[in-house]
């Protein structure tokens, strides 16, 4: 294994701990629906930040059951969220919302610049939905 790749899959979901202590936590925005939803959700939300390098450059909040076997765990300011960050790329040039076909997990070598700096959370018409950004973003 790759000290880059230990490196992601060393970091640790809590701020205290591992590779993660390292990192900024990721700031949790949450609207008032999202607060109701996640007070009736029995255990932490799984949200993984995906971010695709293709011709564009796409990010995409995803709610999925488990996490992408490459998916990198990091650090939250809200234990209800479990936050993981899944940089990938496509074979062919692909833009739009749409599903891309064929995603594979684009491999950086220093992680932790494109780490999110804050994700925002809604939940609407019985659905998560999200955002994230990075610094310059947030001014």
């Amino acid at each position: 294994m790759s000290s880059s790749l230990e490196d992601r899959k060393g970091a640790a979901n809590q701020s205290g701990g591992g590779q993660g202590a390292r990192r900024h936590p990721i700031q949790v925005r949450l609207t008032a629906d999202a607060e109701r939803a996640l007070a009736l959700h029995p255990t932490p939300l799984l949200v993984e930040l995906e971010l695709l390098f293709s011709c564009l450059i796409r990010k995409r909040v995803r709610f999925p059951v488990t996490p992408h076997a490459d998916a990198i765990p990091v650090p939250g300011t809200d234990p209800r969220l479990t936050l993981y960050f899944h940089p990938v790329c496509t074979k062919v040039c692909a833009i739009g919302d749409a599903e891309v076909p064929d995603l594979l997990t684009f491999p950086i070598r220093r992680v932790t610049p494109f780490i999110p700096r804050a994700v925002a959370l809604d939940y609407r018409r019985g659905a998560w939905v999200g955002d994230f950004y990075y610094p310059r973003e947030l001014r």
